[in-house]
């Protein structure tokens, strides 16, 4: 009966390919010409626009990486052009808000310098942003201040990477203007030195014309590969032509086989019937699937499950007439098909023998075959029957188990599980590398075994309330090793519930933080701490300082604060280098810190300025010891890189709460009162008074209305003549500036030209002084007036100007002056304050043709060997000298030495405040050249001081 079935089963197969050719109803012609028309031209469009949208995308990728380069290169060059420039506002403004960074000079310096760099390239933006992602600068200041920590292309920028992106604008603010649909590439690049990303620059670039290229060159590929498919389908359709004339042929023939087929097929169909409920019926028996094999072990029959039956791979076709191991797939490997044969061919039966493969999806397929041998009713074999089962969920369910195994068992993070009661059933290797309890050793332990007991118990009630309310709770707790050693550990718990809601397992997971702890620590220390000195920063001292005057106004108790300021640093900077003036400066805060209490409070501001606070003092009074300490302190000699240096303090002292009763009030009045120090010749201490305040009041005010007088015009020149000794000619003219305040009246240049040159006011003034001298000059030698030349003072700040070689190379164009004409005259503590680069200055101005004067020589501490070089023609011995050498040796053996050095050296001699005929006939047996002094004019307005010239020249002209 099984034998008569097994034919049955082999027939079907044929009679299921008869009938999928044999059908009853006639073929239709089919128009393969006109359908290859259609197809062949919808599928040479799609692929046409694919490759246009390629080679355009292609191109402009290309475009954007040569933008990208061009941005990168850019980036390149600012940066080491500007690279100072940047340093400077990064520095300036770390704490600024938005408003202030627009009002930062360095900025609007910057934004020139970028802009006259791009001008006519490509670049129509330059942004510049710190490390945080602040914008400290843009070519378009409205975006000043505003925060990209979020965006993308800054992050990837932050950390090393350069990141691009093609954008279209309808209109855009760029350095040239505002542009109106305009299509650019905007580049993130990181400008790196020392290995660190130090800023992140955005630069726009104008891709408009390269769009255009791109656009261009899409074209002609394209006009080719248009060209190429047209033939291509010329050809193809003639080819189609005639395959189409075969292919009639062929049905023709094909309808004649099909009518034969259909007798046959009605015949058989009948008895395949009757088969296929036999084998329905046998399949419905069985688990999953049913399969039969020949003595041979090929497949004769084989069915396949619901899951199998959605996979056409499995499909029976796949198996009829094949042996197992020739079905494709991917498990098990050789040596376990080896021994599966060999079982097979000892007529064995076996069972659960695991086969994988891959289905059309790609899905896994897990199967579970067992079979058992056939014999004939003579006991030959004649095959095996067997029934498979679909295991592929079951060994999903097995891996993920092992998933979930391997996790718990190998993260880094510490786990362990606890019953419902809080008893531990389960740990991981993590948490014994952490907290070096074994799993043994913690197994049925409640987890407040690993409890330091520093955590409060504040939080554990939180935690079981988070706990019992939503079912997690997160957050720090600090924990002890088995070691004894305390540690900080952030813990995450999640309550499982089964599903009626009841608690039946807790999941703890944690981690050592102790590293972040750590860095934590170190950031706010750095945060808080100024990193040379590690001294309080100045945010540090604003809360400190406020907190100090809080316990304070509790207590009723006094506080100083103490300004210090280390005098001439920076000549130390200058002339030892900043690596010195570093070490200095942490050699003062050594000393100041043993100068004070652990309480006390010290800190450095910045630059070479420290504030000490002195808390919990008894009496106001006390402060003055510890400042005297601190005086004697600081002027020990510094032994310092194999140099031994000597500096002073000057040190200004507030008390609260006589001079203030908040943080801004103390520190700024304890910074008058350092200024005050200095102004009464540095190296001392001054507490502050109203006095001060009021001066520090009318200082402000006098600034403001200086700078409206520079402005206005109420600025004006006398001249003090400059005669020959010999016969008491007028030879030259010192403009003198004054300041006719209208409501105070004349100003002596004692007043504010101190002002001027702390505040910075000193530039506009000297420059207006030469200007106006120089244009006065001209009217009087148009006058014919009897001068040969005119001198002008020069400050520290322009002598060390960049722009003083034009600006009086340019006046003395306009004004038509020929060398001789314009005398500078620098003081001996300016022009020695930084010699060389004053002999730079010096010379340049010498080549111009002006004629150099030291003025107040013998006042101030200089070499004779620097003096020397100093490119100067003309000495001004200084009226504290002059004044007493009728009645003082020391200043007439003084006078005498400077006049014989002078002419030793070749120098002409101006001697100033002469105003008596003894001191001119003193001056005139040195051989004095010139003199100067209320003996021959005091200096006045222009069109007096002419008069007075001409009078000089008739007097010396007369017998």
């Amino acid at each position: 009966m099984m034998a008569k079935m097994d034919q049955e089963l082999v027939d079907y197969s044929g009679k299921q390919e008869a009938a999928r050719i044999a059908t009853n109803a006639p073929l239709h012609p089919f128009k393969l010409a006109k359908y290859f028309s259609l197809l062949s031209m919808i599928l040479l469009l799609i692929f046409g626009g694919f490759l246009a949208t390629f080679l355009r995308n292609s191109e402009i990728d290309a475009m954007k990486r040569q933008a990208e380069e061009r941005n990168a290169s850019m980036t390149q060059l600012l940066g080491n052009l500007l690279v100072q420039d940047i340093e400077s506002l990064l520095a300036e403004a770390v704490g600024k808000t938005k408003g202030e960074l627009h009002t930062l000079a360095s900025v609007q310096r910057l934004n020139t310098r970028i802009t006259s760099i791009v001008r006519g390239s490509e670049i129509v933006k330059v942004k510049i942003y710190d490390p945080r992602g602040l914008t400290i600068f843009s070519t378009e200041l409205a975006q000043i201040g505003e925060d990209k920590s979020g965006n993308a292309g800054f992050n990837a920028a932050r950390t090393g990477s350069i990141y691009s992106e093609l954008v279209n604008r309808d209109k855009f603010s760029s350095t040239e203007g505002v542009i109106a649909n305009v299509d650019l590439v905007s580049s993130y690049i990181p400008f790196v030195r020392d290995g660190e990303v130090f800023a992140v620059f955005e630069q726009y670039q104008h891709v408009d014309r390269l769009l255009r290229q791109v656009e261009r060159s899409v074209i002609k590929t394209l006009t080719v590969i248009v060209v190429v498919f047209a033939i291509l389908y010329i050809l193809l359709f003639w080819v189609v032509l005639h395959a189409e004339k075969i292919v009639k042929a062929q049905e023709a023939q094909l309808e004649s086989a099909n009518r034969d087929l259909d007798r046959r097929v009605e015949e058989r169909t009948q008895a395949l019937r009757e088969s296929e409920g036999r084998f329905r019926s046998l399949t419905q028996m069985s688990s999953d699937f049913y399969w039969e094999t020949d003595a041979d072990h090929r497949f004769k029959v084989r069915t396949y499950s619901c899951r199998e039956a959605a996979d056409q791979v499995l499909h029976e076709k796949s198996f009829i007439g094949q042996l197992r191991w020739e079905v494709p797939h991917f498990s098990p490997g050789e040596a376990e098909w080896q021994a599966h044969r060999e079982v097979l061919d000892a007529h064995l039966p076996f069972r659960d023998f695991e086969i994988s493969r891959y289905g059309v999806n790609g899905n896994v397929s897990n199967v579970s075959v067992s079979g058992d041998p056939l014999f004939d009713a003579d006991g030959c074999f004649c095959g095996y029957r067997g029934v498979g089962r679909d295991i592929t969920e079951q060994k999903q369910a097995e891996k993920r188990l092992k998933l979930y195994a391997d996790l718990f068992e190998q993260t880094n993070e510490a786990m362990l599980v606890t019953d419902s009661d809080n008893r531990i059933i389960h740990t991981n290797a993590a948490l014994t590398r952490i907290t070096g309890y074994s799993a043994e050793e913690l197994l049925g332990c409640n987890p407040r075994i690993l409890s330091s007991g520093q955590t409060s118990a504040e939080v554990y009630v939180e935690m079981w309330a988070a706990l019992g309310s939503n079912g997690y709770w997160s957050g720090e707790i600090w924990d002890r090793r088995k070691n004894g050693s305390v540690y900080p550990k952030w813990l995450t718990i999640s309550a499982m519930r089964d599903a009626e809601g009841v608690v039946t397992h807790y999941i703890g997971l944690f981690i050592d933080i102790t590293e972040r702890k750590q860095t934590e620590a170190l950031i706010d220390h750095l945060a808080h701490h100024d990193n040379l000195t590690k001294l309080f920063n100045r945010h540090s001292l604003q809360g400190r300082l406020g907190q100090a005057l809080a316990t304070a106004q509790r207590t009723r108790a006094p506080l100083a604060v103490m300004f210090i300021d280390i005098d001439r640093f920076k000549r130390v900077n200058d002339t030892l280098g900043h690596h010195t003036g570093d070490l200095l400066l942490i050699e003062v805060a050594a000393r100041l810190r043993e100068c004070v209490r652990e309480s006390d409070i010290v800190a450095r501001p910045g630059g070479d300025e420290f504030v000490v606070v002195l808390t919990g003092m008894e009496d106001a009074r006390d402060a003055f010891p510890v400042g005297n300490q601190i005086l004697q302190m600081l002027a020990q000699p510094y032994h310092l890189a194999n140099q031994v240096l000597q500096i002073t303090p000057s040190i200004g002292i507030s008390i609260y709460p006589d001079d203030g009763i908040s943080v801004d009030d103390l520190m700024k009045n304890a910074d008058m009162a350092m200024y005050h120090a200095k102004s009464q010749g540095r190296n001392n201490l001054q507490f502050f008074t109203a006095a001060m305040n009021a001066a520090a009041t009318e200082r402000m005010a006098m600034e403001l209305e200086l700078r409206q007088a520079i402005e206005t015009g109420q600025l004006e020149l006398h001249y003090q003549p400059q005669v020959c000794t010999h016969n008491g000619a007028a030879c030259g003219v010192e403009a003198l500036v004054r300041w006719r305040h209208p409501q105070r009246g004349l100003i002596s240049p004692l007043a504010f030209i101190p002002l001027a040159e702390e505040t910075g006011l000193i530039e506009p003034l000297g420059a207006w002084v030469l200007e106006e001298a120089c244009r006065q000059f001209a009217i009087w030698r148009a006058e014919d007036a009897p001068i040969l030349r005119i001198a002008v003072n020069l400050s520290a700040q322009q002598l060390r100007s960049p722009g003083l070689l034009a600006q009086v190379e340019d006046v003395m164009a306009r004004y038509q002056l020929i060398p001789g004409e314009l005398e500078l005259e620098v003081t001996e503590s300016e022009a020695m304050s930084d010699p060389e680069r004053s002999f730079d200055t010096l010379r340049a101005l010498r080549d111009l043709g002006v004629q150099l004067a030291i003025d107040d020589f013998g006042t101030g501490y200089s070499s004779l060997s620097y003096l020397k070089q100093l490119p100067v023609q003309i000495l001004k011995i200084d009226r504290s000298f002059v004044k007493d050498i009728e009645t003082d040796e020391n200043d007439a053996s003084i006078c005498a030495s400077i006049l014989a050095l002078a002419h030793s050296q070749g120098l002409k001699v101006v001697a100033e405040g002469v105003e008596t005929m003894a001191q001119r006939e003193f001056l005139a047996a040195h051989a004095c050249e010139y003199l100067q002094g209320y003996l021959f004019a005091k200096p006045e307005p222009a069109e007096v001081c002419l008069g007075r010239l001409r009078e000089l020249s008739i007097a010396a002209a007369s017998p």
